[in-house]
């Protein structure tokens, strides 16, 4: 299947454990948690939203400064990298983009990503890829 995300991106989707047409072997994230270390909103909490090649997955969740946010494991299938975005959303204004982050698919490997593309605000994200 074949479809556009929301920023243009041509998404193929594959099956089985490689990429349709491709020979690429298919790599699954999961998204397991979101830290805030500082809010970008100065005056109520931020409304954060996670998107996964340019598609949301989560959100908006409300959070403080502090908080941990368990996401679960959302899971998604990619070939070679896969980005992950997190947006602070405003009420009144446009989306704040806390970041975007390219993740590549190695085997059984874990980590955090910071997002701190905003002076205002700094964001941890857990996730594994199988």
């Amino acid at each position: 299947m074949r479809r556009v995300g929301g920023d243009g991106m041509l998404i193929v989707r594959g099956y089985g454990t490689r990429a349709q047409g491709t020979g690429e072997p298919m790599s699954t994230i999961k998204l397991n948690s979101i830290r805030c270390v500082k809010k970008q909103d100065s005056i109520s909490e931020d409304e954060i939203e996670v998107r996964v090649d340019g598609i949301k997955v989560a959100g908006p969740i409300g959070v403080h400064k502090g908080d941990t946010v368990k996401l679960g494991g959302i899971a998604r299938n990619f070939t070679g990298t896969v980005s992950v975005q997190l947006l602070e959303l405003d009420a009144n204004s446009a989306p704040d983009n806390l970041g975007t982050k390219v993740i590549h698919g190695q085997p059984d490997a874990s980590g955090e990503v910071s997002f701190d593309a905003l002076k205002h605000a700094f964001y941890t994200l857990s996730y594994s890829v199988t």
